[in-house]
């Protein structure tokens, strides 16, 4: 049990592994080592595996056709560069030259130098590996199979196993390049969604601190108008007030004049005169002197007006914020989205740095692409998104159809490519008569309603599994027109058909 414990500890990392990889020299390592020790070589550089157990420095080793010279002073044989293991001889360049241009020698195996054979030799029969038996994992030699040890088993000249191998490392390596190809590109893609969340944090706290900046003043100019329509019915109430006693003060005014012309006539010595003024004057005295005082009836402020007019700027001031707020969560839920112009079919023009398309007369030149749709008149965005709440307004003008899509829709033919026709698209469509109807699985569902402008707005909550259209209108303000509902299994992303040429069918991802 030691002894086999110890045959299977790696001599690197000293973990017990499962299965043995033995070298020539009889050590063995674990996968993970064996991995690491060829992995950590620079791409292009040829280096010399040398066993982490042995740690045998080979040097140079001289070429065994070349004549030895012992004498001082005279150069030795020189260095070689191939050890043969059939010849079992070490070959420098010019040596080599033979094996590598006679038919006779094509067989033979040429590996790096070696100064030490025997770690390639049988210890049973001292005969060099020449074969390797893949049910047991083992080294042979022709006495080996001579002895009929391996009589059924599957072996193979050691030429032949490299080249078996080789074939299968080709194939390997092209995956582990697709592989990496692969992985550069989500990278890529994954950097460029990183920079463009980074951005889009950015312009969502800009979007968030201006409406701040407009709740703010919202509520400054509420404060100011409850103010200012508070002053305004204090304004009334005190001019009312004055008035009355402007009014009264007249009234007392008069009668202090009465007053004194009363004492100034019984001051009067003068018969003649006291008798011709109070008789000149007496109906209209007496009228002055009985008619009432004017009093003012009683007052108070009343905040029933006061109280309307707040409530009248109070239900503004809702209004305005809920508008903001609702403008700010379109905004934050916006996704930027850009055309796929590999997917554009020829009959589409693709403008605006990739945010318009456009429905033309005749077909533009346009590389063939395995994306590309060669029937309908459609195109795909960029963007797929298979998570979250999002939301996006467009500019819709003719004969058209916005549709949310996996990207496995086909691409080639008639039948079952166009969008709402097919299970993995939804769609609203727009007509020559400008008649809607509401696309799924070859399903048609009419919409009585019609639009009267051009702005469709489309919401996407992958979660619910809910894609809603909506018509905006000029105040933002967003009329319902359909909703579907699905068990969303794949990314989604928007897609637009466009038809009639003459009607100058386009549709514009618009800036929110």
């Amino acid at each position: 049990m030691s002894s086999l414990e110890e045959e299977l500890t790696c001599s690197v990392c000293r973990d017990v592994f499962s299965q043995a990889l033995p070298l020539p020299c009889g050590h063995s390592f674990c996968p993970a080592c064996v991995r690491d020790s060829w992995g950590h070589r620079e791409a292009g550089v040829r280096g010399r595996f040398t066993c982490e157990q042995c740690q045998e420095e080979h040097g140079v080793v001289a070429c065994d056709c070349c004549p030895r010279v012992e004498d001082e002073g005279q150069e030795g044989s020189a260095a070689a560069v191939k050890t043969c293991l059939r010849c079992e001889v070490s070959l420098c360049a010019m040596h080599l030259q033979p094996h590598l241009e006679r038919a006779a020698f094509k067989t033979h195996l040429l590996v790096e130098p070696l100064g030490d054979l025997s770690h390639r030799r049988c210890p049973a029969h001292q005969e060099m590996y020449r074969y390797y038996c893949a049910d047991e994992r083992l080294y042979v030699c022709s006495d080996c199979l001579l002895d009929g040890g391996h009589a059924q088993h599957r072996v193979k000249g050691l030429k032949m196993v490299e080249e078996d191998l080789k074939v299968i490392l080709q194939s390997l390596l092209q995956k582990a390049g697709e592989k990496l190809n692969e992985g550069e590109r989500i990278l890529q893609e994954n950097q460029i969604t990183d920079r463009t969340m980074t951005d889009l944090s950015l312009a969502d706290d800009i979007q968030v601190e201006r409406m701040g900046a407009v709740l703010q003043h919202q509520v400054e100019s509420l404060v100011k108008d409850l103010r200012e329509s508070a002053r305004r019915e204090r304004q009334k109430a005190i001019e009312h007030l004055q008035n009355n006693c402007s009014r009264l003060r007249e009234d007392l005014s008069q009668t202090q004049d009465i007053h004194y012309y009363l004492a100034s006539l019984l001051e009067e010595t003068d018969p003649f005169l006291l008798i011709w003024a109070f008789q000149s004057d007496d109906s209209r005295l007496l009228a002055d002197l009985n008619g009432p005082l004017f009093t003012p009836e009683p007052f108070s402020l009343d905040m029933k007006f006061i109280v309307k007019d707040i409530e009248s700027k109070y239900r503004e001031f809702i209004t305005e914020m809920l508008r903001c707020l609702t403008k700010l969560k379109r905004d934050l839920m916006t996704s930027p989205l850009t055309l796929d112009t590999n997917s554009s079919h020829p009959l589409l023009s693709i403008c605006d740095g990739l945010q318009s398309v456009m429905r033309v007369k005749h077909r533009l030149p346009c590389a063939d692409h395995p994306d590309r749709f060669d029937h309908w008149a459609q195109v795909l965005t960029t963007q797929a998104f298979s998570s979250g709440t999002h939301y996006w307004e467009l500019e819709a003008e003719g004969f058209w159809d916005i549709a949310l899509s996996y990207r496995s829709i086909g691409r080639k033919g008639k039948e079952g490519t166009a969008f709402g026709n097919n299970k993995v698209s939804w769609s609203l469509t727009q007509q020559h008569d400008r008649k809607l109807a509401a696309w799924h699985n070859c399903k048609k569902t009419r919409i009585s309603k019609r639009m009267s402008g051009n702005r469709v707005g489309v919401a996407l909550d992958y979660g619910a599994g809910t894609i809603t259209f909506s018509e905006v209108g000029s105040s933002s303000t967003l009329s319902h027109l359909h909703t579907f509902t699905a068990s969303f299994s794949q990314p989604v992303c928007l897609g637009f058909g466009l038809y009639k040429a003459e009607l100058h069918s386009r549709v514009t991802i618009a800036r929110m």
